[in-house]
Formats: C-alpha cells, structure tokens, sequence
C-alpha cells in the first residue's frame, strides 16, 4: 500500500510539472497522510514513533480515563514532500487549520517560525529552506499551560496536537497573500445596500517575493449563485517588492439578492492576476454575502431591516473516541444537526472552529458569534495582553468575508476565577485596571479592523463584578450566561435576572449567550430535581427558559449551552469527564431536549415520541398487570392522538411544543405511535419499548424474572451496554420487596446537598449505578416466591474521596465527605455470607464492588438480607435480583 501512495505523489508531481510549465495559478492541495508522530521534548532517534494521519490529537484516551489530568505537553510530528525543479521557481507555503497551542515549523533542520495559539488558522513561508528532492518537514507542538497564551483555564478539554488539517500551497512569487493572518488574502464588504445596487469593497492583500517591483492586472469577477457574473473590474496596479500591500477597490452589484436566514443567497468573488502578458499568475475564490445587521435593545436583531429572533445554541468541536481531530464532514453534520433543529443562531465558542463551521452557517443562512478564547481570567503581562489582540485579529480576518458572522465576541466569564481571591500578591485595583485595559485593546482591535459588526463580551450571572471592572459598557451587547435552576436558586431566577439587567440597562441589548442542564441520556426521574442529571429535569428547565426567552424582546437572541455534549476533563458527575448539557450526546445521539426545540423551532411539521432512546425500562405492575409512566410527545402541531400496542389511548392538546400521556406499559415489546394532523395528511412517529415489569406484590402470582434496584435515589437508569433497566428504590411492604430502614445518601454542597455524588467512579461506565446509595439499612427484603436465583450486591465507597472545586459550579461545589471506616456482615436468610466487609478496605475508595451469590429460596420463606452494623452505617448501592428456574 506504502509503494502505491509514494507511485501516486510522483504521478501528481509529474503532472504538476508539466502543468505548471503552462499555468502560474496556485496549487493547495492537503498532506495530511504519512505523518510520524512521538510524544515527548525530542524529535532525534527512530524509537518510539508511529504512523498518524491528520488530524490528530494525543488525547483521545487520557482526556477520558480514571488518571487525573491528561498530558499536556510535547509531540512531534515528521514526514517528507518531495520537491522537484519547476517548483524551486515558485513561492511554498505551509498552511496549518489549527494546532493546540504553540507551535514550531522546521524544515530541513531549519526553524522556519512559530505560532502561539491554538483556534485559529497560520501558515509559514518555507521557500527559503526548500531545495530540490526530498524535504523533512517536523513540527513541534506543545500543549502545556502557558501564562501567556488564553486561555489559561476553561471547562472544556485543551487537546493538543495537529487537529486540523495541513496543506501545501504552491504560488508564483507575485500572488494574493496567504500570510496576512493566514486568511484569504482578499477582504469583502458592503457598506452601502438599497434594493437597486449594493456597493462592494474589495481589499486585496498582494505579495511579491521578488527582488523588483512587479506591474500586474488585477481582475474581480462577481457571480451570482447561478453563475452569472453580476459585475466585474479589472486595474493595474504596480506591487513592491518584498512586503505585503493592500489594494482596494468598489464594485457595484445592482439589484442584489440578500443573504437571509430563509434565502441565504450567496455570491462568489473571483479574484485573478495576470501580468502584463495576458499570463495567469495567481487566483483564488471567496464566497460573500450581501446584507444588513444590527442590534438594539428596543427593536431586538434586524437582519436586511426585519426583526429577527436568534435561537440556537453553542458548539464545542469534539466528539467520542476523536477528541477534536475531526474530519470536515463531522463539522458539517453538527450545522446541519442545528439547522434541521430550526436554530438560526451558533455562537461558535470559545474559539474558532474549522472553516467547514462557517461555510455550512453561510449555506444554511445560520447567523454566529464568533470569540477568541480568553476565558475566566487574564495574565497581567505584556505578552499575554498581544497575544489576545493577535488572536482577534487573525479571528477577523480569517472569518471576515462569512455573512453569517455578525458578532465577534471575547473574554467569556472573565471575571469568574480573578486571581487576586487566591494570589495575595495580586492587588485587585490593578488587576481590573489591567483587564480593563486588555479588553479595550480587543474592542478597539475590532472596530478599526471591521466597524460594521457588533461586539459582545459574555458574563456570569454575577454581573456586578463586571461593573466593578468597567465591563459591560465596553462592547455592543451583553452577553449572560445564566443557570438559574441548575448551579443553584429556581427557574424563575431566570427572568427576574433578565428584568433586572433590562431595567439597570435600558438601551443595551441581550444575548443569553449560555443556558443548560446536564442530561445524561440513560438517567431518567418521575420525580425530577437539580442535579439529577435526568433527562426529565433538562426537559422541564428548556421548557421553562425558552418562552421567557421568546417573550422579551430586549433578549435579541439565546444560544443554548450546547449543542453536543463534550470533554471536559476535570468534571466528574455521571459521565465523568464530559459536560453533559448538550441537546444531543457525544456521538451525537438526539436527547428529548432537542426534540423539543425541534418542535419549538422547527419549521417542518414533527412529531417525536419522547424517551425513544430509552429501550430498556422496568417497573412495578399493578394488579392488573400494568405499569403506567408518563409519555411527552414532542411536536409543532396541535393535537396528538397515541396508541399503545395498536389500540388508540387519547387525544392529547399540546402545549408549549408537546403532548402528555399516562401510557400503560406491559410486559415485553410495547409499540407507541403517535400522530396528528397537518394539512389533510398525517405525520407520525413510532417508538418500541422492552419492558421488564417487577410484580408490586407476590399475592397476584405473576412471574418474576429479575428486579434490579437503585438505592437512594428516585432515578431510572438504562445500562445500555448490558440491556439493563434500573428502577429506583422503594419501602418494603408485606407481600412486596424494599428496603427496610436508613436514609437516603445526599451529597453535601456549600448551600445544601443534591440527590447523587458526583464523584468519578474508577473501573466502570456505569457510574449513575453507584452514585447512590440508602445508609444505616438494617435490610432488604422480597416475599419472593421459592426457586434458585442469583443475587448481585453493589457497593462504592463514597466518603473520603476527594472532590474537584470548579469555579463554575459555583454554590453546587460539592464538599469532601469525611472518610468513615465503615465495618458490617452481610446475612441472606439468616446465613452470613459476608463478615467484617469493609468496602474501602476490600476495593478502595470510589471503586465498584459486586459480590454474586446464589440463593435457594424453599418453604415460602422469601428473601431477606441483613445488614448488621458493627462500626458505622451500614451501606449499599444496588442490588440485583435474577430468577435462574
């Protein structure tokens, strides 16, 4: 396979040989493939190396293990291009689309330059390293916490590596820029628009590596989305020599066909140079947009002169098993989830994303917020304060001709870990001075370069430290990133911030630039609360924030926090390592709360039965055998009619995008179907269902087969892995099966407690399953009917394990549980199958311990497991009850 991809680079090589004898234009073309990789301070020796493509990240395992932290560090990567003549003549380039975070380019053991930062785009003139044959070109990328370089902590994961794509570009020595802030070379925009013409400014950064100036013609051609050209212009211009310059020019495009969010019309710009023989010496493509935005707080978002409400969410650029090396496609999947969702918002945070993110928004008429990531807190140095300038305006420039851009937006939550609470040596005065004046660099920065786009800087519900900083005067519109009803306080502490804001800030403009729950799609409740991580709490907070949303229009727009779940290292919860509040998972798996903003937003008629995902359920019979758990069905229409096992059940109104039933579950498949009506024709969703019924009482001689139960906890949880269905705990009664005794574990927090620990669980991914647990039980009990069954009893211990405090979990830091020595025996039916058992002891702390045991149940005598305390409470988790006969 090796000898026919080096054949194939010299087919391509022969052809461009022969190609470029004739045509000056540039050649870009990848060199992703056949990359050497090692980790560590040094590229010299043969040892240790593997073969990679990118993109990559040497992340993907330690961002999601049980080791604390992840390598932030060094990496190498090597390979060879091949060289001939006819190139030598010519201007090369490398062009990387983003590496985390510092970078080194050497070529031929020659350093050719480096990059700081780790989002945005950057190339390298190799021309003067570059000799005929073989060439080696090593990279050196370094991840490492750096004072210097934003951002310096944030609640996503920092992967390093080369991430996104590299590529070789190959010009004539005069040619369109690809150093100016590695962008396009060539800058639209379009200050003047009326329904008969549009003017068109054209900004065209030239490059002459030659050593004598160099007159040329310099062609723009306009075509519309058809391609008709629409309007053309043609100029001489002299270029100097050795030195990047501008050359502007006007065009005028009559009747212009506006980019929208409905018609998101597009235009191409072909920009050509030939020189003063009619010879073509470089040309390159850029897609533009015609149109008009602007932000108040009385009229809200105006796209070409109409209202507009944005309505979307963020987007992080990870996913399961790749950490951030993504190919394009995934990138494109991710717009295209948003779109089909009905969101016309993205706020692409916190950094730049690939140019595949930005294309599909353009495509798809989606407007966004791009930002540069300085997040949390500043460095009061001189390096740190040029570093966030140099990233916006590489940011501006390299996404300066998207129409779908139409705010640029910085330091989110800046003022949510400020050094001077834990640095003494830092004296506050001077660190809000400092940050004030980093921030009017940025904003500055912004307006010189682009003044026709707004501004936003995004605070944390705390907004009177961005007061005391001088902050929120500073950009166009205010940024709130709000969790009432998740890190702490009600629902309703949602609109009392935004009315308080309105009535403090009459004329400044909102975005609800982050809101969320976190969902972990396996954990179900039907008696929702904070920090459940069900998906009914997540369901029932968008349900609430949406419409108070919807109604102000001093909120201009909102983005939900996220799109998709993504890596976070230091989180632990119920998915360690991954912040759960996207609207679907890390593999992009819908959850019911993109299904509701589906059928909130959406504009195609939709009907989705909620819990679709949820396959495996169990629960309690009655006597008729039956269990009934509430159904949502999500949808844009009016009514919805549901039938259960192809018997109609009820018509149901919808309200606030969906649909409420009480479905009686049986035993085995159950088939939901729900419809209504659109327009004489009927839209329909379908959903099956595996349930596994528990009879509530063993008087009605129903069989049993299994009975797996969660202890102190009211959640359902789907161990898809197993096919597994958990139901939550319930009391004993005579006849029935329960605990008996104790007190449901809540962890403690600075202001009260939450229903489950969110300490990682090492050994298992079933974390949820051991998360919860009833203490001090004197026993579990079952009146269950005589035969052979295995019996699975689950323990973690969960005291004197350390915690992690994040800033951003604010008064829901959960506080260190002092560590117990806990000692107890374990009876079954009066015989002790476990002596002394110390959990701690036996596994260690915040590991799972399952002991199996077989137990034969004769003269009616049930089951009935004691708990016996010697020292301390008494403990368990789960247990699990299997029938063998």
């Amino acid at each position: 396979m090796k000898k026919k991809v080096i054949l194939l680079i010299f087919i391509f090589l022969g052809i461009y040989q022969a190609y470029s004898a004739e045509n000056n234009s540039r050649i870009t073309y990848s060199i992703n493939d056949s990359w050497q990789f090692r980790l560590g301070t040094s590229d010299v020796g043969e040892d240790g190396w593997s073969i990679v493509s990118i993109p990559h990240t040497w992340n993907t395992e330690d961002c999601v293990d049980d080791s604390p932290g992840f390598h932030r560090g060094t990496g190498w990567y090597r390979r060879n291009i091949q060289v001939d003549s006819s190139m030598l003549n010519r201007s090369l380039y490398i062009f990387f689309e983003g590496a985390n975070q510092r970078t080194e380019l050497f070529v031929n053991h020659h350093r050719v330059g480096e990059h700081i930062g780790g989002y945005t785009f950057f190339c390298f003139d190799i021309t003067p390293y570059i000799k005929e044959g073989e060439n080696l070109l090593a990279v050196r990328v370094d991840n490492s916490y750096d004072s210097d370089i934003p951002p310096l902590s944030a609640d996503f994961t920092f992967f390093g590596g080369i991430y996104r794509d590299v590529s070789l570009i190959s010009v004539s020595p005069v040619h369109i820029s690809t150093t100016h802030y590695a962008s396009s070379g060539v800058y639209v925009s379009t200050p003047e628009i009326t329904k008969e013409k549009a003017l068109v400014d054209i900004c065209t950064m030239l490059s002459n590596t030659q050593t004598e100036r160099e007159k040329i013609l310099v062609e723009h051609k306009i075509f519309s989305a058809t391609g008709e050209c629409v309007a053309a212009s043609k100029k001489k211009v002299i270029v100097d020599t050795q030195k990047e310059q501008a050359f502007k020019t006007q065009i005028v495009v009559n009747h212009p066909e506006l980019w929208d969010i409905e018609y998101p019309n597009l235009y191409r710009l072909q920009t050509t140079l030939w020189d003063t023989k009619g010879k073509l010496i470089d040309e390159v493509s850029n897609t533009f947009g015609i149109r008009t935005c602007s932000f108040s707080a009385e009229k809200g978002f105006e796209l070409n002169g109409k209202a507009v409400k944005l309505l979307g969410t963020n987007r992080h650029q990870c996913y399961s098993g790749m950490g951030n090396a993504l190919k394009d496609e995934m990138h494109v999947r991710d717009i295209e989830l948003l779109h089909e969702m009905g969101g016309n918002f993205l706020r692409i945070a916190h950094y730049p994303q690939d140019e595949m993110v930005l294309a599909a928004c353009n495509r798809l008429g989606i407007v966004t917020s791009v930002e540069i990531p300085v997040i949390n807190a500043i460095t009061m140095s001189q390096n740190f304060s040029d570093n966030c300038v140099e990233m916006m305006k590489e940011m501006i420039y390299q996404c300066f001709n998207s129409p779908s851009v139409c705010i640029w937006t910085y330091m989110n939550e800046i003022m949510l870990r400020p050094p001077y609470n834990s640095e003494p040596t830092i004296k506050k005065d001077e660190y809000l001075k400092y940050l004030y004046h980093i921030a009017e660099r940025i904003e500055n920065t912004a307006k010189e370069i682009d003044p026709q786009r707004a501004t936003m800087l995004p605070c944390h519900g705390n907004l009177a430290v961005y007061e005391e900083a001088n902050l929120v005067n500073l950009p166009d519109i205010l940024g709130m990133n709000l969790y009432n009803g998740w890190y702490g306080g009600q629902f309703s502490g949602f609109e009392a911030a935004l009315d308080k804001i309105h009535q403090k800030y009459p004329d400044k403009p909102i975005i609800v630039s982050e809101y969320g729950a976190d969902v972990d799609a396996r954990i179900h409740s039907f008696k929702p609360e904070r920090f459940d991580f069900s998906v009914d709490y997540g369901v029932m907070y968008h349900r609430h924030y949406l419409p108070q949303i919807i109604q102000r229009k001093f909120v201009v727009g909102s983005a939900v926090w996220n799109l998709n779940d993504f890596h976070s290292e230091e989180r632990m919860d119920a998915i360690p390592h991954i912040n759960c509040k996207g609207l679907v998972t890390l593999d992009r798996t819908p959850k019911d709360t993109y299904r509701y903003y589906k059928a909130m937003l959406g504009k195609e008629p939709y009907v989705a039965i909620g819990g679709s995902d949820w396959y495996n359920r169990s629960g309690v019979s009655d006597n008729s055998g039956v269990c009934y758990y509430p159904v949502s069905v999500y949808t844009n229409l009016k009514q919805i009619t549901l039938k259960v096992n192809g018997k109609k059940l009820a018509v149901s109104e919808v309200e606030n995008g969906a649909a409420q039933f009480n479905v009686p579950f049986v035993n085995g498949i159950n088939q939901l179907e729900a419809e209504g009506i659109f327009q004489n024709r009927y839209i329909k969703d379908f959903c099956r269902v595996s349930m596994k019924l528990v009879p509530g009482s063993f008087d009605n001689k129903e069989s049993f087969t299994e009975l797996n139960m969660l202890f102190g906890t009211a959640r359902h949880f789907e161990d898809k892995t197993a096919a597994l269905a958990w139901q939550p705990e319930r009391e004993y009664t005579s006849g029935s099966w329960g605990y008996v005794g104790g007190k449901a574990f809540r962890a403690r927090t600075k202001r009260g407690s939450q229903p489950a620990s969110n300490l990682d669980i090492y050994g298992t991914e079933q974390d949820p399953i051991y998360q919860t647990q009833r203490r001090g039980l004197d026993s579990f009990k079952a009146d269950l009917p005589d035969g052979k069954y295995v019996v699975y009893l689950y323990w973690a211990e969960l005291s004197g394990a350390n915690t992690v405090d994040l800033a951003y979990q604010l008064d829901n830091i959960v506080q260190k549980e002092k560590a117990t020595e806990r000692l107890f025996h374990v009876d079954i039916n009066g015989i002790r199958v476990l002596s002394l058992l110390d959990v701690a002891e036996e596994v260690g702390v915040r590991r799972p311990m399952i002991c199996k045991i077989p137990v034969t149940i004769s003269n009616k005598k049930g089951l009935t497991i004691d708990f016996v305390p010697i020292k301390g409470e008494t403990m368990v988790t789960a247990i699990r009850i299997l029938k063998l006969d």
